[in-house]
C-alpha cells in the first residue's frame, strides 16, 4: 500500500500500488496482455478475481484451447506458443480426444503453477482475489481502476490499462459504447457448466463409441448420446437445460472431463441474479445427467461426481464499439488489415457453426477492433472486442483472445514511450515488435 489517495466523490480511496499498464482480468487475454507489455519493457501489474490465472482454461476447466488444430493450421505463435511449449515442458498436455485434430488438452490444476511462473519469468506482478470495478478517469483518460478486495476498496494508478474481463466491463463502465448479444433479441450464446467424474470405465465407454459410427461428430469430436437416447426410448422425458449428449476428455485411469451436458440458454453473464440462478440450477442438471448416465449409459454404471467446474463457461455477453468491427465476410474470406496485429485460422464453433481448418487458410486481426471509441489509453481485448455477433463463434475462441491481449499490452507499453494514447501508437513499431515477441502479424 502506497501512501497516496484519490478521491472519489466525498471520500478518499487509498492507492494500492502504481504500475505503467494495469491489466484487469487473468483469462488467456489477460495472461497475454501482460506478457505483451512486460515484454515490451512495461512494469506491469494483473488483476484476477479468482485465486489463479487460466480463465475459462482453469475456472471453467476447458482443457484444449486449440482442439481445432490439424496439420495445416496457421496458428498465431506468441503467448499461444509459449503457453503450449511450457505445458509440454511440465509433461502436462494429452492429445485431445477430438479426432482429426493434432491439439492438445491441458492438465488445468498444473496450467495454474505454470501461470504463476509465466508472470514471474517475465516480471509481471499479479494480483488475486481482486475485483476490477470501475476505472479511475480524469475527462475521457482513464489513469487507473477502483478494485475491492479483503484489503478493502483501494485504487490501482496506471499508465495505460487493459479490459481482458471478457464482459468489457471496464469500457463500459467509463461511458464507452458498447453491445450485447443479439441485435434484435438481446440473446446471448448459452452457458455451459462443465464437470468431472471418477469410477467410469473409460475402456468400456470408447468400445462402445468405436463401434457406433453416429457417435462421431461429422466434423469434430465423438458425441456421447446413446444413454440418453435409451432413456428416450423407455418414456423419460428430456432432461431440461441439458444437450441430452456430451462431448468428454477422458483421464486416465477411470475420470472423464464432460462438456456441454448442460446448458443454460437464459444466462446473462452480466447480471449477477442470472449468474447466480444459472450456478444453482445447473449444478442439480449435472446431478440429472450423471443419474441418466448411471442408469442407461455402458461403463457409468458407477460414475460419481468428482467436482464442479469452478464457474460456469461463459461464451458471449458485451462486445465494444471499435474503432473497426470486424465481420463475418472478413473471416471467412480471409481478410488482409493494414493495421494487422496477428493472424488467425478461418475457424468457428457455436451452435449450428463449424468451419474447421483442414487447409491453412487465415484472416489478419485489425488493430482498431481492440479501440474502445470515446475513451483514451484504455484498450479491450478477449472475446469483448469489436465485431459482429456472427463473427463471435471465431472471436470468442481463447487462442484468438491470446492473440488481441498480447497486442493490446504490446501498444499499451509502446505507447507510453512514445508518449501517445494507446490508440495512437505508431502501427509499424507496434506490428515489429509483436514479430520480435513470435506473434505471427503478417
Amino acid at each position: 500500500m502506497t501512501n497516496k489517495t484519490i478521491r472519489e466523490f466525498d471520500r478518499e480511496i487509498p492507492v494500492l500500488m502504481e504500475c505503467d499498464v494495469l491489466v484487469v482480468g487473468g483469462g488467456p487475454a489477460g495472461m497475454a496482455a501482460a506478457v505483451g507489455a512486460a515484454k515490451a519493457g512495461a512494469n506491469t501489474v494483473i488483476v484476477e478475481r479468482y485465486g489463479f490465472l487460466g480463465g475459462n482454461i482453469t475456472v471453467c476447466a476447458v482443457e484444449p484451447p486449440s482442439w481445432y488444430r490439424q496439420e495445416n493450421t496457421v496458428m498465431p505463435g506468441g503467448v499461444q506458443k509459449e503457453i503450449e511449449d511450457r505445458m509440454i515442458a511440465l509433461d502436462a498436455v494429452s492429445p485431445v480426444a477430438f479426432r482429426p485434430s493434432i491439439g492438445l488438452a491441458y492438465d488445468t490444476e498444473i496450467f495454474k503453477y505454470m501461470a504463476d511462473c509465466y508472470m514471474a519469468d517475465h516480471g509481471v506482478t499479479p494480483l488475486y482475489h481482486c475485483m476490477g470495478t470501475v476505472p479511475y478517469m480524469e475527462g475521457d483518460t482513464v489513469c487507473g481502476v477502483i478494485t475491492e478486495s479483503k484489503s478493502g476498496r483501494c485504487a490501482i494508478l496506471a499508465k495505460r490499462v487493459v479490459d481482458a474481463t471478457g464482459d468489457a466491463d471496464l469500457v463500459y463502465r467509463a461511458g464507452a459504447p458498447t453491445h450485447k448479444g443479439d441485435p434484435k433479441t438481446g440473446i446471448m450464446s448459452p452457458g455451459t457448466l462443465k464437470f468431472f467424474l471418477s469410477e467410469v470405465d473409460i475402456d468400456t465407454i470408447e468400445a462402445t463409441m468405436d463401434s457406433d459410427p453416429d457417435s462421431r461428430h461429422p466434423l469434430t469430436h465423438k458425441l456421447l448420446y446413446q444413454p440418453f437416447k435409451k432413456a428416450e426410448e423407455a418414456g423419460e422425458p428430456r432432461i431440461e437445460d441439458s444437450y441430452n449428449c456430451l462431448f468428454y476428455t477422458p483421464i486416465q485411469p477411470n475420470q472423464l472431463n464432460v462438456n456441454l451436458g448442460t446448458r443454460d440458454a437464459g444466462l446473462d453473464a452480466t447480471d449477477v441474479e442470472s449468474l447466480t440462478r444459472s450456478e444453482i440450477r445447473m449444478r442439480k442438471v449435472v446431478l440429472d445427467v450423471i443419474e441418466r448416465l448411471r442408469k442407461y449409459g455402458d461403463g457409468f454404471e458407477n460414475a460419481k461426481l468428482r467436482n464442479y467446474a469452478t464457474a460456469i463457461g461463459v461464451r458471449e455477453t458485451r462486445r465494444i464499439e471499435g474503432e473497426y468491427t470486424i465481420t463475418e465476410e472478413d473471416v471467412y474470406k480471409r481478410a488482409r488489415f493494414a493495421d494487422t496485429i496477428g493472424v488467425f485460422p478461418v475457424y468457428a464453433d457455436g451452435e449450428g457453426v463449424k468451419e474447421i481448418p483442414f487447409t491453412d487458410a487465415y484472416f489478419q486481426v485489425p488493430f482498431r477492433i481492440i479501440q474502445p471509441k470515446g475513451v483514451r489509453n484504455l484498450l479491450a481485448a478477449g472475446r469483448c472486442i469489436s465485431c459482429e455477433r456472427s463473427s463471435v463463434p471465431t472471436t470468442r475462441q481463447m487462442d484468438f483472445c491470446m492473440v488481441t491481449g498480447q497486442a493490446a499490452g504490446a501498444a499499451s507499453a509502446l505507447s507510453i514511450r512514445q508518449g501517445v494514447a494507446s490508440k495512437e501508437v505508431d502501427i509499424v513499431t507496434l506490428q515489429q515488435e509483436l514479430q520480435r515477441q513470435g506473434l505471427r502479424v503478417f
